[in-house]
């Protein structure tokens, strides 16, 4: 996230939402109002895309919050600045929205993006009313603590991640997974006994496909953050399907609960189809709870809650890549072990390579998390050989084999554009996802 000025630039909102063509915003009724309008209030700059799932639950709830002050008299405003790329997808969001918003095509977007850097979509910037940053993307605190973040002070919110931070001490399954009457998960296709071996089953005693999370109390689980969308996502997770079954087959105190993130109610289903285990239910409340609880940055994201409800790791996924079903228990040994095992990998390799798939530019040896090689296609943990300009990875194995080096273009091998272009689409090296939306880094 970046750091631009938070506490001590003063910004200047006319220079800020204002171009050559207009110094107004628009409200969904097509009314314009001048941006001087905003001066002496907190402004919450709205960076959104009409189509993402995450978008539209964040805007209910800041909804909710902006009613709420307009009705105490806050002095609150809210201006959406929006990602959409047509402006019949920007007219239909803003009718859900009571709200400012930068015009469609105002030119002011591009420095907006260039100042404050949004590293995820929806981002909520927060300028107080003295001009000066209060946060970067209070997205989180709204989502979790809805009215009770105002007035979004340092104070406020410092206080609000102490009580986060009490309650993690406490976690327990119960307290991430029930809520209300919400108190299950779903089992795979409503079938309620789970095959494990020729001679052990599992059976959960729930009611159509239900299970109660008190039937979960005292196994490890790992919460699985994914969507069918996600190149990363759809890469790992017939990884981590092989190695479920080998771990069910050993230890029955094992879970995995899939926590979707997909767009809509079919692509969540699809996925959702070549997984074995349980599910929260689709567009389930519990989601962004959970999303904040287990501190959800970047998808695929796999977290392991231990046999008291305290997270063990959220490295999961590193776990299982670099161990396979041997992560279990995904405990701070296991990952002791990892990290000194990936320590050691990396003695002895150069510092860079050259390589005929990527003839431009030497390859830097860096540590790495899950990546693709773009010289197998292959998922891979630990060192990588890389190109920050090119975006380009290779694991060492690829990196140097002996007859790998540098050739002639007689080989036809010294087309780099080629070689790189050819592994966009399946490569998910470089790739970070957040929520619904997925990016090359």
């Amino acid at each position: 996230m970046a750091n631009n000025g938070v506490g001590s630039e003063t910004h200047d909102l006319r220079s800020l939402l204002t171009d050559e063509e207009s110094d107004c915003l628009v409200r969904r009724n097509g009314d314009q109002v001048p941006v001087s309008e905003l001066e002496g209030k907190m402004v919450g700059l709205y960076f959104s895309l009409s189509s993402f799932r995450s978008c539209r639950q964040c805007t209910r709830i800041l909804v909710d919050i902006y009613l709420k002050l307009k009705e105490r008299g806050e002095r609150f405003e809210v201006v959406l600045i929006t990602m959409d790329k047509d402006e019949e997808s920007f007219n239909n969001d803003l009718k859900n929205m009571p709200w400012l918003a930068l015009p469609f095509g105002n030119k002011s977007l591009d420095k907006l993006l260039s100042y404050f850097e949004p590293s995820t979509i929806p981002t909520l910037v927060i300028i107080g009313p003295d001009g000066k940053t209060l946060s970067l993307n209070a997205r989180d605190y709204v989502e979790g603590h809805g009215i009770q973040a105002y007035p979004f002070s340092k104070e406020r919110l410092a206080e609000i991640d102490e009580k986060e931070n009490e309650r993690c001490e406490s976690q327990t399954l119960e307290s991430l997974l029930v809520a209300d009457e919400l108190d299950f998960v779903i089992g795979k296709g409503s079938v309620k006994v789970r095959f494990l071996s020729e001679k052990r089953f599992e059976t959960f005693s729930g009611i159509d496909g239900k299970v109660p999370v008190s039937q979960l109390v005292g196994k490890i689980v790992l919460f699985y953050f994914s969507r069918q969308q996600c190149p990363p996502c759809r890469a790992f997770t017939p990884k981590l399907v092989e190695d479920y079954h080998k771990i069910k087959a050993k230890h029955h105190d094992f879970e995995v609960i899939f926590v979707s993130l997909d767009n809509d109610q079919q692509s969540f289903e699809d996925y959702y189809f070549e997984m074995p285990w349980l599910v929260l239910p689709y567009g389930d409340k519990r989601e962004n709870s959970l999303k904040r609880m287990l501190k959800l940055t970047s998808i695929p994201h796999l977290v392991a809650v231990g046999s008291t409800g305290r997270t063990l790791t959220s490295k999961a996924k590193e776990l299982v890549m670099f161990f396979g079903p041997d992560a279990y228990p995904f405990n701070n040994d296991r990952m002791k072990e990892m990290e000194s095992r990936i320590e050691e990998m990396g003695m002895g390799l150069p510092e860079k390579v050259r390589h005929y798939l990527h003839a431009e530019h030497e390859l830097l040896r860096s540590p790495a998390g899950v990546y693709t090689c773009d010289g197998c296609n292959q998922l891979v943990l630990g060192w990588v050989f890389k190109c920050d300009e090119c975006d380009y990875y290779l694991h060492p194995k690829c990196a140097l084999e002996e007859d790998r080096e540098v050739r002639g273009e007689s080989e036809g091998h010294g087309n780099h554009e080629h070689a790189h272009d050819g592994h966009d689409q399946a490569s998910n090296g470089g790739w970070v996802c957040d929520g619904e939306v997925c990016y090359r880094t």
